[in-house]
């Protein structure tokens, strides 16, 4: 029999899920979050958390899961619909950006550090998933005309895995990103088209065809 309050939801495990993203969304600091506080936001009893969890860090890191599942989803439904590229761009950097409002910095410094409990997953679901959908984009970009078709589709990959590598090296540039959205705007921006306002004939081809 539940105790009083206990809820009869048959996904118990998805409820303190919800509970603790919800909490941890409202807090400054998320490791002050208790197992209690999490259990009646979700209505169960802390046994249970511990049942289903085992403890707090294992909750936190499948609350970090379900996020990155979340976002991901989000993400696969623009990259599948008949939306134009524009707007399939604009609404993968949108809904990462509202997945990092509904947490606070401590979370996203686990989701881009080296935590060896985190690191592992991120990476798998990078290379199996994430990369994959881009791959997709990437080419229909090309076909749609917005991206470069001479670029190579290896060469695109290459510089997601250094952009990857890059932030989770420096994991503080996104710590405080409420506060530095000017920053993130240009970083983000000088992702998707670099820093260059005009074409320079970087390599001299231009010259060596007019020799010719």
């Amino acid at each position: 029999m539940p105790k009083p309050n206990e809820t009869n939801r048959p996904n118990k495990r998805q409820a303190i899920i919800d509970a603790a993203i919800s909490l941890f969304s409202r807090t400054h600091d998320f490791r002050r979050v208790s197992i209690e506080a999490i259990a009646t936001e979700a209505h169960v009893s802390p046994a249970t958390i511990y049942n289903k969890f085992g403890n707090r860090e294992t909750l936190v890191y499948e609350t970090i899961k379900e996020l990155v599942r979340a976002n991901l989803e989000h993400n696969r439904a623009i990259v599948h619909s008949n939306l134009p590229f524009p707007q399939k761009l604009t609404g993968i950097i949108s809904g990462k950006m509202d997945m990092a409002e509904k947490v606070r910095s401590e979370i996203i410094e686990k989701l881009i550090s080296q935590d060896k409990t985190i690191a592992p997953f991120i990476d798998e679901i990078y290379r199996q998933e994430i990369k994959p959908l881009w791959q997709e984009m990437l080419a229909d970009g090309k076909k749609q005309g917005y991206i470069d078709p001479t670029l190579a589709d290896e060469v695109l990959l290459i510089y997601l895995d250094v952009l990857q590598a890059g932030f989770k090296a420096r994991p503080e540039l996104l710590q405080s990103f409420r506060e530095n959205m000017g920053f993130i705007e240009q970083l983000t921006r000088l992702m998707y088209y670099g820093f260059l306002k005009k074409e320079i004939d970087l390599f001299g081809k231009k010259g060596s065809r007019k020799k010719k």
